[in-house]
């Protein structure tokens, strides 16, 4: 599923994502630098455009990601 900016907000892209009608999970990808950085404070900030709330996220990486769907239903499959 894609989901798209949301009404007046500037520099914001469409946005694919999985979803098994429980959980939806998007996947992000860091530059070199930022890596370094992560690695370096051990942080990972995350905004949404929302001002007023602040919906459940979970961060993870993908082989933790996928154990926790499978709890709520299918996950999506592994390319190789």
């Amino acid at each position: 599923m894609t989901l798209g900016a949301p009404s007046g907000a500037e520099n914001v892209e469409a946005m694919p994502t999985f979803t098994n009608g429980h959980c939806s999970v998007s996947c992000w990808e860091f530059d070199d630098d930022e890596i370094a950085e992560i690695v370096r404070t051990r942080r990972v900030y995350t905004s949404v455009l929302s001002g007023r709330t602040q919906p459940p996220i979970f961060l993870a990486p993908e082989s933790v990601m996928r154990g926790f769907l499978v709890d709520y239903g299918g996950t999506w499959r592994v390319e190789r």
